[in-house]
């Protein structure tokens, strides 16, 4: 699947990863923020769906899991990926179905209002990246607004 800037992303491969890793982080095209799926649970912790703060290296990640999920220890299998596309067409590839399914099926009883809520943000962050790119808020501009 191309964007408009000729990027690809396998959705078959994206939805294997969804179905398989403990942890996975997707990072957007139009800011900075990613959105980490922890599906691990215990006794102390829920799976969780939160919009965080890019870091720098795979072991700052860890890092940070180990600081808000402790009694979770490491993830087994972590993955990233870059999705090129709008935070709607997660949902309209089937993606964001998946990702619901999977929290679902772990029985935590916010599952479904967490994801809407994620998504509603990433939806909300996209058009403040947009609107900034328009308007030239923290943008940088090639050409001025009086230049002919």
């Amino acid at each position: 699947m191309c964007t408009e800037n000729g990027l690809q992303v396998d959705i078959s491969e994206v939805r294997e990863i969804v179905a398989t890793a403990d942890v996975f982080t997707i990072g957007f095209r139009l800011f900075p923020e990613r959105l980490i799926i922890d599906t691990r649970f215990d006794e102390k912790e829920l799976p969780m769906v939160a919009i965080v703060d890019p870091v720098e290296t795979l072991q700052e990640r860890y890092f940070w899991l180990g600081q808000h999920r402790p009694s979770l220890g490491m993830p087994r299998d972590f993955m990233f990926f870059a999705w090129p596309h709008t935070p709607n067409y997660l949902v309209e590839s089937g993606v964001w179905a998946d990702i619901r399914k999977r929290l679902l099926a772990s029985h935590f009883a916010g599952a479904s209002e967490t994801c809407d809520a994620a998504l509603r943000d990433l939806v909300a962050r996209e058009r403040v990246a947009n609107i900034d790119a328009i308007t030239g808020a923290r943008h940088e501009t090639l050409w001025s607004a009086g230049a002919a």
